[in-house]
């Protein structure tokens, strides 16, 4: 008896549910006739099969079939070159069928105008800063994926206003005929007003020149990685570093690189690795993480330094629409005597504690264990009147959650009044989660911390 059309996601995830470990289905045997690829424009089509683990003319069991099925449209969706996808079974018959995957293309090329503060984040700019125009960067931000459709990157970054930078980076993930290995490039130059040369009662301590550059960077990088499957990767970087601060950034704090040096110049090597097995990586809810990462800065003389850091995380899905996440982080530097810009730890970039964004805690080994309990409350599309298969609608997906952070740093030279290190530190909160097209995710925190503070914050990952 044929057994034709397409499973549905919503029954295709339920019927996984029930079947996927059925003795029987486990048990018989199905062959794939062929795999169907459609909707890929600019995508090579071996870039998009690279990701599904069903292969022409290969033997599964049916309830591998199942799995698989779930597993390659998670993988494709983490190429972040997909509004959507796809992959389903058709033409079942007797032991053989088709398999069928549908992508919708992202647009690739994005010439995006740059405006963003120069603070560590946009409650400190909002909050403290007082939305000071003095204190934001513009420019032009190109963007190129998925440039020869290969899922290779190109990025050009000119940037002005309270720091002069331009950027130039080329990121081809498979250069190879297996597809597993990779190679990229990148170069940045930039001349900085501000330079934070000290940290006073947990707050950033700046001295700035309005009129002029008190810092200078270069660097220049070659990085290679090797990726086997679609789970689990290898980076390596081997970069060149120059950095030049005011005499009066020195005078301040003699110690902000080595004792009294002014400019330093030092290579830089570096491993990753990434064990990335979640249903969708920039919002999950089901799977887990696992990464490395080995930092060796200087060769002795003006810099010194071996970075360990460790991240980890765990997402179950439980009923009712609910999902529980832990997450965390832990990092040690070696030895223990770093100059000042080696010692930042939470409240930099995304490791920080809910509830102290307006905080730094800098020091040279410590960590955060973050705790969310989430509930989907909506999901729908939004019809946008565009007559296009990929942009006729946007999906939104909205959760309410409530979270509790824990964290330590400890600083072997704290300075005096710095009252979050070598303490244990604590926060919780509650808040609401946006999830949408292009990786979009908003969240909206309420949260509060151990200094009896509590406060709204914002955050945003974007493409």
């Amino acid at each position: 008896m044929a057994r034709t059309g397409y499973c549905q996601d919503k029954s295709q995830e339920a019927t996984e549910s029930v079947f996927v470990e059925d003795s029987i289905l486990q048990q018989s045997y199905v062959t794939i006739r062929d795999v169907e690829i459609h909707g890929n424009k600019k995508t090579k089509e071996f870039i998009v099969a690279r990701e599904v683990l069903l292969k022409k003319g290969s033997s599964y069991t049916i309830s591998d079939i199942l799995s698989h099925i779930r597993t390659s449209r998670q993988n494709l969706m983490n190429t972040s070159l997909f509004v959507d996808a796809t992959v389903n079974f058709t033409r079942w018959e007797n032991d053989s069928m088709d398999i069928v995957v549908d992508v919708k293309e992202r647009w690739y090329f994005f010439p995006v105008p740059y405006f963003r503060p120069v603070d560590r984040n946009w409650n400190v700019w909002v909050t403290q800063n007082k939305v000071a125009l003095d204190r934001i960067n513009y420019g032009i931000k190109f963007q190129g994926n998925n440039v020869t459709g290969r899922n290779d990157k190109i990025n050009l970054w000119l940037v002005n206003g309270y720091t002069k930078q331009i950027a130039v980076s080329y990121y081809n993930p498979f250069i190879d005929k297996k597809l597993q290995q990779g190679l990229g490039i990148d170069f940045s130059y930039a001349q900085v007003r501000e330079v934070n040369y000290t940290t006073r009662l947990n707050q950033q301590v700046f001295f700035k020149n309005p009129d002029g550059f008190v810092r200078e960077q270069y660097y220049t990088g070659l990085s290679y990685s090797y990726r086997k499957g679609s789970v689990t990767r290898h980076y390596v970087k081997l970069g060149l570093h120059w950095d030049k601060v005011a005499d009066t950034v020195v005078n301040l704090n003699p110690k902000f690189f080595k004792e009294f040096d002014r400019s330093v110049f030092f290579p830089e090597l570096s491993y990753r690795y990434q064990h990335l097995n979640v249903n969708y990586i920039p919002y999950p809810t089901r799977g887990h993480t696992l990464e490395f990462i080995f930092v060796k800065r200087g060769i002795g003389g003006q810099m010194d330094l071996w970075q360990f850091n460790a991240k980890a995380s765990k997402h179950f899905p439980l009923p009712w629409k609910m999902y529980w996440s832990i997450q965390g982080e832990a990092n040690l530097k070696l030895p223990f005597d770093q100059p000042f810009i080696n010692q930042a730890m939470l409240g930099y970039g995304d490791s920080y504690l809910r509830g102290l964004e307006y905080y730094v805690v800098d020091g040279v080994a410590g960590g955060f264990v973050r705790n969310t309990l989430r509930r989907e409350m909506a999901s729908f599309k939004v019809k946008t009147g565009l007559k296009s298969r990929t942009y006729n609608q946007i999906p939104f997906k909205i959760f309410i959650k409530g979270y509790t952070d824990v964290g330590y740093v400890y600083n072997k030279n704290n300075i005096t009044g710095n009252m979050l290190t070598n303490k244990f530190l604590y926060t919780g909160g509650f808040g609401l989660d946006v999830v949408t097209i292009y990786d979009f995710v908003l969240r909206l925190e309420y949260s509060f911390n151990q200094l009896n503070e509590g406060a709204f914050f914002f955050h945003k990952n974007d493409f």
